[in-house]
């Protein structure tokens, strides 16, 4: 159990923009040979189905996170900080 993940954030966030935390299904799956971070989503409705997979590497300062975390947060703090963009 050492290796087991030791949050779920992703599951928490899909389950508060999706149909919410009592009737989202998640399966955690640890993998102590795999050295990417991998996200398997499914999601299906009257929409109709999304299936999305994302892969990515752990933050080398600190690897219970992923790196792709680390950068999505600098990006919302440098949002906040300068909100008028010129593109």
């Amino acid at each position: 159990m050492k290796r087991f993940p030791k949050n779920i954030n992703v599951a928490a966030c899909l389950s508060l923009a999706g149909v919410g935390f009592d009737e989202t299904k998640v399966e955690i799956v640890a993998d102590p040979v795999e050295s990417r971070i991998s996200h398997k989503i499914l999601a299906h409705g009257r929409f109709g189905r999304l299936r999305a997979e994302v892969e990515n590497m752990p933050n080398p300062d600190n690897p219970k996170t992923s790196y792709l975390a680390s950068l999505s947060a600098i990006a919302i703090l440098q949002k906040i900080i300068s909100p008028i963009q010129i593109a």
